[in-house]
């Protein structure tokens, strides 16, 4: 029988909407709420904190507004991954279809990114900005 080796984590389920707010907006929400919520994570940043013009490489700006997602072809990705140096790293990417004629592509910009030290941290903060931002 396995054992649970940490008590779970109360999640802060409370929906919240991002529309008409910047994504920088969100980030400090979603911050205050982690913190509230006693799984404050290391640091959490706009993908592209430096407002970096080119978009395509750094991510959605700040400054921007939160993308619009919820079809098949404009969504939010959350993702969770073993940090370069150490830690955990979860990701929210906008993921969209560009259409080129009849053709296209897709592509994936990084809005947010969330640091921890533990794995369970990061999958217990995946968990409530998941359930916040309604993504599962």
């Amino acid at each position: 029988m396995s054992e649970l080796l940490e008590p779970p984590v109360v999640h802060a389920s409370t929906a919240f909407d991002p529309a008409g707010k910047t994504i920088s907006q969100v980030v400090n929400h979603i911050a205050r709420t982690l913190r509230q919520s006693e799984i404050e994570p290391e640091w959490i940043v706009a993908a592209n904190f430096i407002n970096d013009p080119n978009e395509d490489c750094y991510g959605l700006s700040a400054s921007r507004d939160w993308p619009d997602s919820g079809t098949a072809r404009r969504r939010l990705a959350l993702s969770v991954a073993r940090g370069s140096s150490e830690g955990w790293i979860i990701q929210i990417d906008f993921v969209q279809f560009v259409a080129l004629g009849e053709a296209g592509h897709w592509k994936s910009q990084p809005v947010l990114r969330i640091k921890t030290l533990s794995r369970t941290q990061a999958w217990a903060i995946a968990a409530v900005v998941s359930r916040m931002l309604d993504l599962d």
